[in-house]
């Protein structure tokens, strides 16, 4: 999702025109020119530019998330100018790691899937090389794993393959195992609505409680819900819609 539709979603949760995120930047760079100044934050927000190291750092400041987040979307952005998002370019960053992984998975060893929940990106390129034995692996860990965190991670391979020929497998998981469920929501909310993981752990838990935000959060899961390449998350983006939907355009103004 580019960034500068999340600074766009975020400027419009603190219903500030561009001129005041502006504003707002000046003052914690504390630069007497204005800078970056309304022009620099359209382009941004239109994607004709992409926010730097020493902006981001900013934005993170002014709009209360973290920075992590705004980096990984800028980052993500550059790469869909660059190569459309292309697995030989996720590669350079993610490569070694799914490339253990995928070892491991053809080995039938589910060590490294087990340890820590893996990214987004990891998954996009372990599947890549996922080949037909090693997806039976998935689907059994997936189903049958002893810890969630490797269900999880089975899961979110299965939900990136190619094709994407296990997403009703992957529905029918998400919707009975509750831990699985938990782990998948938290990761997507963390990932599409900029938040840390606590937050997203909290939102994933207790949707309801986060009224004050329900506008930007719905706005967020509606575009991930038409994720063509995870079809885990655009479960987990229609279900949290669902729990968030009594709430839209209730948000306090």
């Amino acid at each position: 999702m580019p960034i500068g539709q999340l600074i766009r979603d975020l400027r419009g949760l603190k219903q500030w025109t561009q001129t005041q995120l502006a504003e707002q930047l000046a003052i914690s760079a504390g630069d007497p020119t204005g800078a970056p100044g309304r022009d620099a934050v359209k382009r941004w927000e239109t994607g004709k530019v992409i926010p730097g190291r020493h902006w981001i750092g900013h934005l993170s400041g002014v709009l209360g998330v973290p920075a992590g987040q705004l980096a990984a979307e800028a980052t993500l952005d550059r790469v869909n100018r660059r190569a459309f998002l292309g697995l030989s370019t996720l590669a350079v960053t993610h490569g070694p790691l799914a490339s253990e992984m995928a070892a491991s998975i053809g080995g039938r060893d589910p060590g490294p899937l087990a340890r820590v929940q893996t990214t987004h990106g990891a998954d996009i390129v372990t599947a890549s090389l996922t080949d037909k034995a090693s997806t039976a692996n998935l689907r059994r860990w997936m189903l049958d794993g002893d810890l969630p965190i490797l269900r999880v991670n089975a899961a979110g391979i299965l939900a990136k393959l190619p094709g994407q020929g296990y997403a009703d497998q992957v529905a029918r998981v998400l919707a009975h195992d509750e831990d699985v469920r938990h782990l998948y929501l938290t990761a997507v909310i963390s990932r599409v609505c900029a938040v840390d993981w606590t937050t997203a752990g909290r939102i994933a838990s207790q949707p309801t409680s986060y009224a004050h935000r329900v506008d930007f959060l719905a706005t967020r899961l509606a575009r991930e819900a038409l994720n063509p390449r995870d079809s885990g998350a655009r479960w987990c983006s229609s279900v949290m819609l669902r729990e968030l939907s009594p709430m839209i355009g209730r948000s306090p103004a």
